[in-house]
């Protein structure tokens, strides 16, 4: 007889109810946790990002590209994860031209060893960090900033805002989207359909959701409070976005 029922929907791992027949198929190393944590993490991140930004969301890039006002001869602060594989820095640097800059900051490295490594930031969250990027730069360095697929790593948008804010000139806006894997929208969808579900909890055997970092759209529009005029939010089928310009 089978046991009794959860009292809550997923969580659970999958992986405890490998049967006989697939191990026909894969072998008895389908019980190796060893190599479900390789085979899980390697179908949850590898390639994701650039896959993800230069097909599935290709057209939210461009509305980035737009928000933020791109013109020949700017300066732009570009922060995020995979940000030259995605397509960024090279659609962007074609936009400013010659005259113009790309300053990088390729965060993955880090993103990975926090999240996977469990590391909390100021703020208790696993996976985020205090941002220094902006600390050496001068006030109003740049035209505008970008900061994509980067938004939950930081541990404290209320400083992190005042900071970006800082070295960007006024009237120009600064723009954030990222993919999620949290929230309550991304929950309800993965909710909707039991094969979701059962996908998502094996393959995030090896981070558990309390370690996925996130900030919802709403506590980022409040980081940034008054600092900003017209500030917006959209979300597009998993993608986050928030923008606003600088007074």
């Amino acid at each position: 007889m089978s046991s009794d029922p959860k009292s809550s929907f997923g969580g659970g791992n999958p992986w405890d109810h490998v049967q006989p027949w697939d191990e026909e198929i894969f072998g008895k190393e389908v019980h190796d946790s060893t190599l479900q944590h390789k085979w899980g993490t390697a179908v949850s991140i590898a390639g994701g990002l650039p896959y993800i930004w230069r097909e599935l969301a290709r057209p939210i890039s461009e509305i980035v590209y737009g928000l933020l006002e791109l013109r020949a001869g700017d300066k732009v602060l570009l922060i995020g994860e995979g940000i030259a594989p995605a397509g960024w820095v090279e659609d962007m640097r074609k936009i400013v031209g010659p005259d113009g800059t790309v300053d990088e900051v390729e965060i993955i490295h880090d993103g990975r060893k926090a999240v996977l490594g469990r590391l909390p930031g100021r703020n208790g969250q696993t996976g985020c960090w205090r941002w220094d990027y902006a600390d050496s730069k001068a006030d109003e360095e740049y035209d505008c900033v970008a900061v994509l697929q980067a938004t939950q790593h930081c541990d404290d948008w209320e400083e992190a805002a005042r900071d970006l804010l800082r070295v960007m000139k006024p009237g120009r806006r600064i723009v954030l989207a990222e993919s999620v894997l949290k929230g309550p929208t991304f929950t309800a969808r993965i909710n909707s359909d039991v094969h979701l579900r059962q996908w998502f909890d094996k393959l995030f055997q090896q981070v558990p959701v309390a370690d996925i970092p996130y900030w919802s759209g709403e506590e980022v529009r409040e980081a940034f409070g008054d600092t900003v005029d017209s500030p917006q939010l959209l979300e597009w089928r998993g993608i986050e976005m928030f923008w606003g310009r600088k007074k």
